[in-house]
């Protein structure tokens, strides 16, 4: 308790309040054997950015190298990660421009959640799967004509009227042949 309580008595009230929240969802999930365990790797994470700020590649790959020892499942990983890019998103640190650091540890997630999310197998029914994405992408669409331009909005909309309006054919009237409304079958 007392380790613990170190990581939420500094002399930051802000990362005091942070930790803090870290501390109730490490505990809420139930994730780490030892809680102090990403609390620990966080305060890491402070130590590389104040001593490596000019060298964002080295930051990122001594955190990898400090959670590697730790030797985390890749969920556990992923929460760390969360946690420290969303500590540098929130959190003011004067003239230090932290983002080239947020960026790779951003990239460090993306790749971890696709460790941690398991692929789906493809199933029998291909077309409701593609009528799905179809349905998300017509509900987004009037929100993405509206970022484009107005020459690709005017192309698209001519791309898609085929499937809205019947498509007008030309009609002649031959010699001999009844008109509409002449029933009596009189020739011109």
């Amino acid at each position: 308790m007392e380790a613990l309580e170190g990581y939420i008595k500094t002399e930051c009230e802000y990362q005091n309040g942070f930790v803090f929240k870290m501390l109730c969802e490490v505990l809420k999930q139930g994730q780490f054997e030892n809680p102090e365990t990403p609390l620990h790797l966080f305060s890491i994470a402070e130590l590389l950015f104040a001593e490596y700020i000019e060298h964002p590649l080295k930051v990122v790959q001594l955190y990898v190298e400090e959670t590697d020892k730790e030797k985390l499942n890749p969920n556990q990983r992923l929460f760390v990660y969360e946690w420290v890019t969303k500590y540098i998103k929130q959190s003011e640190f004067g003239e230090i421009d932290l983002t080239p650091i947020n960026d790779l540890l951003i990239s460090q997630k993306k790749k971890l959640k696709a460790e941690t999310q398991p692929i789906k197998p493809l199933d029998n029914n291909i077309r409701e799967t593609l009528k799905e994405l179809m349905q998300k992408e017509l509900e987004a669409l009037p929100e993405t004509l509206k970022g484009l331009e107005p020459v690709q909005r005017l192309n698209i909309l001519c791309k898609l009227i085929p499937f809205v309006l019947p498509k007008v054919e030309s009609v002649s009237h031959e010699l001999n042949e009844p008109s509409e409304g002449n029933s009596k079958g009189f020739k011109w």
